[in-house]
């Protein structure tokens, strides 16, 4: 079933990981800054902030997925036909209502959409998979890594553009078409037949348990958890030590966004270039040092030197190592997944590994109020320090 990847699976894989996250960038960033533009509490807002939790608990529906097949639709193909369906329609109908008349049905909408963009991505990264040779895995990472960046520069920088220019109803229908072009794509896509498994419709919770058995499964885990601290910590300080900095949130938005995950995109696609000549290993422990140095760049930014060449040589620093290890990290998620339910042990290690990024995240900022910049700097440095020693000593699953 496995198979190389060819320019029509290029595109298709990287406008579906694009478009999944063009909608959810727009509603937890640019949205952001639109509802706060016009008068709304921060405390309303709070909803909205949550969205990204679809992505930490996405495992619990993802049996369900692995489980339930459309005949003529196709397994994970028809999965995606119906989320990405979903995606463009609540676009549409979002269009329809005022951002402030309408905020609850707006809100309500935007919540909705993430759960499909969560949904979505289970389907598909089950769908690389299965389609996509063991060699060619760290490509297909790379495309979804490079397309999740550029979805969003596309959904929270360039949409907040259009809305000040073209207004809510235009930006929406906007950003529908261009993920309904995505949805056209996969329709046209035919799914390699799956293997008949006698199994196929069992819905199986029993493996979140008996998938971590072993020590080299604890171990994993225990990765996991601790690889992305110190990048996490380093993107969590960024923003509020650039406003302390007293720069403006367009500027911050460009080089931040705009910038540093343009950079990123571009790192991303060299990912698997490296990935295949070094081996995965050393790319876990390449990436790993560099993120320790990007975190303690971050000491400039502390001690109050902001010019815009550093700021923007320290957020390129960042990206250019982050994309590497997200690419090498979701790679190795997939070696550790079986044939029988790639999208749920895929969805239950990348959970915990974006539960890890976003508590340790939200965690920095917080203790930066009691302890101060530096010293969380330094802590997560430390924690980057023994991610790269746990690089070194951690059992990878498959090599190539």
């Amino acid at each position: 079933m496995s198979k190389d990847l060819n320019k029509s699976h290029v595109s298709l894989l990287f406008s579906l990981y694009t478009t999944q996250y063009l909608g959810l960038a727009f509603f937890t960033e640019a949205f952001i800054g639109i509802l706060r533009q016009n008068g709304v509490s921060l405390e309303s807002l709070g909803l909205v902030y949550m969205l990204g939790l679809f992505w930490v608990i996405r495992f619990l529906w993802a049996p369900f997925v692995d489980s339930i097949s459309f005949k003529r639709l196709g397994h994970y193909r028809g999965w995606i036909i119906i989320f990405q369906g979903f995606m463009t329609t609540i676009l549409i109908l979002t269009s329809t209502f005022d951002i402030l008349n309408d905020l609850k049905i707006v809100i309500f909408f935007s919540v909705i959409f993430a759960f499909f963009s969560a949904s979505q991505d289970i389907a598909l990264d089950a769908l690389v998979f299965k389609t996509v040779s063991l060699k060619h895995r760290a490509s297909a990472n790379a495309l979804k890594s490079s397309g999740g960046m550029l979805g969003m520069i596309l959904g929270g920088g360039v949409g907040l553009i259009l809305y000040e220019h073209l207004g809510w109803e235009s930006t929406m229908l906007l950003l529908s078409l261009v993920t309904g072009i995505a949805l056209l794509q996969i329709i046209f896509y035919k799914e390699p037949k799956k293997e008949k498994n006698n199994d196929e419709n069992k819905i199986d919770f029993k493996q979140y348990i008996n998938f971590w058995k072993g020590k080299n499964r604890k171990n994993w885990l225990f990765f996991l958890i601790v690889y992305p601290i110190a990048i996490s910590s380093a993107f969590g300080l960024i923003m509020p030590m650039l406003v302390d900095l007293k720069w403006e949130l367009d500027k911050i938005g460009f080089y931040v966004h705009i910038i540093g995950y343009g950079i990123g995109v571009f790192a991303s696609f060299a990912a698997s270039t490296i990935i295949n000549y070094l081996g995965k290993r050393k790319v876990l422990i390449i990436a790993a040092i560099g993120q320790v140095f990007g975190v303690l760049l971050l000491l400039f930014l502390g001690y109050g030197y902001d010019s815009t060449f550093l700021v923007m040589f320290v957020v390129g620093f960042i990206f250019s190592f982050y994309s590497p290890s997200s690419v090498v990290m979701t790679t190795l998620m997939m070696d550790e997944s079986s044939k029988k339910t790639p999208a749920s042990q895929f969805a239950i290690q990348h959970s915990i590994y974006m539960f890890s990024g976003i508590f340790f995240a939200g965690l920095s900022v917080s203790i930066s109020g009691v302890i101060g910049y530096s010293n969380v700097i330094l802590i997560g440095s430390l924690f980057g320090s023994l991610a790269i020693y746990a690089s070194f000593k951690i059992d990878l699953a498959k090599e190539f």
